[in-house]
């Protein structure tokens, strides 16, 4: 399958690494059309903390799809968190200057999408998404308590409003199911372009690496599939992947991948152990959705589980990682 084709680009010179992903994918005659850039930024973070989509690369990519004369809008849907909006959170994340006047806050204008199959049903999604003629994805290369890596497929979470997310995390607590959910979403409207941010990352002992790299595809599957391998993991631990896998969405023995793929030595990913997954469903739907009122969690990272420093509303951020 073509679209099972995914690109591995060292980013020495950050410009020079994108325009070589998009004209593989064959993004450059996007003259007068609508591109929509959506990064990572799930909370407010500074880019040392290599856990929302580094400003560099959105300013990078909002400059070669300018160039090319395409019309550009930024934006994503964070999860409100302690009263700040989604504008305040980008502008922590570095991404309002990174826009360059191009940053839009799509949580204000959304429309009820009905899937008709599948857990969801219906779910409402930014309209800015749904209406651009280009979707190019800005992933962070990154792991996550619940999905073990947040990648491809978790990013296009985002395209749903932000005060919608607890709502779908407390409807799917069961991690298999809240997967699904993330592929039908991501299937509403597939990115045309998917760019992971692999230039730093940190592992689940928050140990920082420096991969240097763009993982770049049009099959989010593939892309994320391409991800764990340089994270040197076994793809089937990702529910998504193997969730993926066994529907027939994509086929691992027809991704090819163009560069050279680094493997990052003792990256480590959230623990697995014998019941993890009902300890993580039993914690997310006894504390993070039920009246929880207090302090937030902390992460025990070794074990990869949240655990409750006491009862937190504030807790459903462990969610939105």
């Amino acid at each position: 399958m073509a679209g099972d084709r995914v690109t591995i680009v060292r980013a020495h010179n950050l410009h020079a690494a994108l325009a070589d992903i998009m004209h593989a994918y064959g993004i450059t005659r996007i003259r007068d059309q609508h591109v929509f850039i959506k990064p990572n930024m799930f909370r407010g973070a500074a880019v040392e903390e290599s856990v929302v989509t580094d400003p560099a690369l959105v300013r990078a990519t909002v400059a070669l799809c300018q160039d090319l004369r395409a019309h550009v809008e930024v934006g994503d849907n964070p999860v409100p968190n302690q009263g700040r909006t989604e504008v305040e959170i980008a502008g922590q994340c570095g991404f309002i200057d990174a826009a360059q006047n191009c940053f839009i806050n799509i949580g204000q204008q959304s429309r009820n999408v009905d899937i008709g199959h599948g857990l969801l049903k219906k779910v409402y999604v930014s309209e800015a998404v749904l209406n651009c003629d280009v979707l190019i994805s800005l992933p962070k290369f990154r792991v996550h308590e619940l999905t073990i890596m947040t990648l491809a497929i978790k990013n296009q979470f985002g395209i749903i409003p932000g005060g919608l997310k607890p709502a779908i995390h407390a409807r799917f607590p069961k991690i298999d199911d809240f997967c699904r959910v993330l592929i039908e979403v991501y299937e509403i409207r597939p990115p045309d372009l998917i760019i992971v941010d692999a230039l730093t990352c940190i592992d689940a002992r928050g140990r920082k690496y420096e991969p240097g790299i763009l993982i770049g595809g049009t099959n989010g599957h593939a892309v994320d599939y391409a991800c764990a391998l340089v994270a040197g993991l076994d793809p089937w631990r990702v529910p998504t992947l193997r969730l993926a896998r066994e529907r027939g969405l994509f086929d691992p023995s027809s991704v090819t991948i163009a560069g050279d793929m680094p493997v990052l030595k003792g990256f480590r990913a959230p623990f697995m152990f014998p019941l993890r997954g009902r300890i993580v469903e039993f914690l997310l739907n006894g504390c993070t959705f039920y009246g929880c009122v207090g302090v937030p969690i902390s992460v025990h990272r070794d074990a990869g589980i949240a655990v409750c420093a006491n009862r937190c509303v504030r807790c459903t951020r462990f969610m939105m990682r």
